[in-house]
Parts: structure tokens; sequence; C-alpha cells
């Protein structure tokens, strides 16, 4: 019985030095958050209209604060969640030529960090589009429209009214990002995560105009102390090309 003991807290053991070689890093105990469950930046609209073009945007943030030790080994892991939802909107009509209507949304997350000298430390990355869409909509249509006469069957052609095409793309989604924050030296770090939202509308002709609504709805934002675990060491920034630590 002693020897089936041994045997198996031999096997845990073994089995927990494999997974804690396997998981790098891991949550050191401090965690701190900001969690809103209503809607965060409301829906901004933008249209063309009689100006023929239109730029608007909106802005909200998120923040915690964390303590952080003096340890070389403990970095900072930002998580960040967000709602977003785009709506687009093109059209164009016939009798003017060639006509062009663009609608374009965006939703931009940039993380900012102070240490606690007040100084910012650098971000990894230092910012990320949750959201964006570019939609155009070109054609050359004619001024007038062909229907057929239901009692002769034959083509009418009226130009009291024109061609037209519309394009509306509507979309909600959630996204996450994580980011990471080297040590600074221990004391309280303030951590904000800033939403940035735009939409821009233009068009060549005021009678075929285009849309933007771009809006944030719940979103949370957390931050976690992360410790590396030996055999590892030091965690490694902007590597490109197979380059090493």
């Amino acid at each position: 019985m002693v020897i089936h003991q041994r045997a198996l807290i031999t096997a845990l053991a073994a089995l927990c030095a494999t997974v804690a070689q396997r998981a790098p890093a891991q949550s050191s105990g401090s965690f701190a958050g900001d969690f809103v469950d209503v809607q965060i930046i409301k829906t901004i609209t933008c249209a063309s209209g009689a100006a023929l073009s239109c730029e608007n945007g909106g802005a909200a943030f998120l923040g915690a604060t964390i303590k952080m030790p003096g340890s070389s080994s403990k970095y900072l892991l930002i998580g960040a969640s967000l709602e977003t939802a785009l709506l687009t909107e093109t059209g164009v009509t016939g009798g003017t030529g060639k006509q062009s209507s663009t609608a374009f949304g965006s939703i931009v997350v940039t993380p900012e960090v102070l240490a606690p000298n007040g100084q910012k430390v650098p971000v990894w990355p230092s910012k990320v589009t949750f959201d964006e869409r570019l939609q155009t909509l070109t054609a050359n249509l004619s001024g007038c429209l062909t229907n057929f006469d239901p009692t002769t069957g034959l083509p009418v052609v009226t130009c009291t009214d024109s061609e037209s095409v519309n394009l509306l793309l509507s979309t909600m989604s959630a996204h996450s990002f994580n980011f990471l924050v080297e040590n600074h030296g221990t004391g309280t770090y303030t951590v904000k995560l800033h939403i940035g939202a735009t939409a821009k509308a233009s068009s060549t002709s005021i009678t075929a105009a285009s849309r933007v609504n771009v809006g944030v709805g719940v979103g949370s934002l957390y931050a976690s102390l992360v410790q590396v675990q030996t055999p590892f060491s030091s965690l490694c920034f902007n590597l490109v090309n197979n380059t090493s630590c």
C-alpha cells in the first residue's frame, strides 16, 4: 500500500511539472477590472446630405488600478472586451453619369498605463482596431426607367424617375484582445482603455446620400498580474522573422 501511495505521489508530481512547462505564465492572485452593462458609446450617426460629406466621432474609456510588486518576473496582463455595432449604407442614382457613395466606420481601442510615478509605460500592442468597415458603391445608371405595360406587354420608358441602387449592411459583434505591460517598479498602476469611434460618409449626389451608424455596447476591462515561470525567465516583444530573445 505504501509503495502504491509513493507511486501515485510521484506520478502527480511529474504531471504538475509537465503542466507548469506548458503554461509559462500564470495569475499571481492580483486582479482589477471595470465592467459596464450599459451602452458605452451611444450610436453616432453621420450622413452625407447636402454637404456631400460628413465626419463624426465619439470617445469613452474604461479604467482600473492595480498594485504591482517589484519582481522583474511579474508582468501586467490587460484584457479588453467590447460589443460593437456598425451600419453602413450607400446609394447611387442615374441620370448624371458615373456616381459614387462611400461609408466608413471604425472602433479603435488604445490602452494607456501609468506607472506609480505617473509616467506612461509601453503597452504591447499599442493600439487595436476592434471593428472597421469601408463600403463603396459606384455605378453609371440611366436617368430613365423601362417597365412593361401590363396590358400590351410592350416596354414603356419613363424618365420622371431614375434608376437607383442602394446597399445597407448592419452588423453587431463582440471582440476581445489581450495587452501586456512590463514591470516598471513596485506600486499602484493606473490602467485606461481609450475607445474611439469614427464615422465618415461621402457621396457625389444629394439624392443618393450615404449614411454610417457606429456604436459601442457593453464592455469590460480587466488587469491581472502574471508571473513568468521556470524554465522561462522573460517574455519577448516585437519579435519578427524568427528572431530570438
